[in-house]
């Protein structure tokens, strides 16, 4: 049998100093480690976004597509170590529905999972701001209540959210469940629109113009107020962004079956050889993409 080791006792006035340095030491190394993670986080925030921002002036679709898992490996990597941190949940759901947009154009199934990641990223996000949590899982006659909770720096977590809501609403229109949370993401969408309508180069209004034209007007879908958001993110891209007359010609031009519009605009994008800014050069690539595939449908819809 070991015996047990004698512990020489502590008069009373040493232990209460020895605990408090043994809490202190512990409190420490406590802080120490969240700092260290939220330290790796800051350090790695410039270098993200300078990688955005040499993403986007890429040309070439194909060499994002390949690259981009490991920049959101990256992130997911940096989001254990601060699981909480939102700026890393923003740069997640943007990446992600930025990343699912490109994906879309040749796999659309793969592309409904990448916004599903985005939408539970962004709406992670806005649960934290503790003021909208409440609403965001309530019926629509509650969660209608948020416009008067929302607030000015609230702006990119919605439209983020919303747009990958969207999508991925649309990549599982045969599910009344998933169908039934539409009202809710157009809404959030109408308050960006009132917030900042020239928000990622128009985008706002480019989406509302999407769920208009993609409703029948039997079923309570408004082509002319599709057209009217389409027309108006031209006016403010000042056709520089291309997208906007792709996604006219995909949901507007063939929901009312016009044929020499769809036709017009598509092959307006693949005549414009205009310079555009740096920050639309993938956007305006995968435009062009997208445009050939839809001229190439051309037959087979009208």
């Amino acid at each position: 049998m070991i015996p047990n080791p004698v512990v020489p006792k502590l008069p009373a006035r040493l232990r209460a100093p020895r605990l408090a340095l043994v809490v202190s030491l512990l409190a420490l190394s406590l802080v120490s480690w969240q700092c260290a993670a939220r330290l790796r986080t800051a350090a790695a925030g410039s270098l993200l976004e300078e990688m955005v921002a040499a993403t986007n002036q890429q040309q070439d679709v194909d060499l994002v597509l390949q690259a981009t898992p490991s920049y959101l490996l990256l992130l997911e990597g940096l989001r254990q170590g601060d699981p909480h941190n939102n700026r890393l949940l923003l740069s997640l759901a943007q990446s992600y529905a930025s990343y699912a947009i490109l994906v879309e154009i040749g796999d659309p199934a793969r592309a409904g999972e990448l916004y599903r990641r985005a939408k539970d990223c962004g709406l992670q996000a806005l649960r934290q701001r503790r003021r909208l949590a409440l609403y965001l899982d309530a019926p629509f006659p509650e969660f209608s209540q948020i416009r008067a909770a929302l607030k000015p720096g609230d702006l990119e977590p919605v439209f983020w959210t919303a747009l990958a809501w969207g999508a991925w609403i649309s990549t599982h229109a045969d599910s009344m469940a998933a169908l039934s949370e539409l009202p809710k993401v157009v809404l959030m969408m109408e308050w960006v629109v009132a917030q900042d309508e020239t928000y990622q180069n128009a985008s706002p209004h480019v989406f509302l113009g999407v769920y208009h034209s993609a409703i029948p007007p039997a079923l309570g879908g408004r082509p002319d107020r599709a057209l009217q958001h389409f027309d108006r993110a031209g006016q403010l891209t000042q056709g520089r962004a291309l997208m906007v007359p792709v996604q006219k010609a995909r949901y507007y031009a063939r929901q009312i079956f016009d044929r020499q519009l769809y036709t017009a605009l598509l092959l307006g994008v693949l005549a414009e050889q205009g310079e555009c800014a740096p920050e639309l050069a993938l956007q305006n690539a995968a435009a062009r993409r997208l445009a050939r595939k839809l001229l190439e449908e051309t037959d087979a819809f009208f």
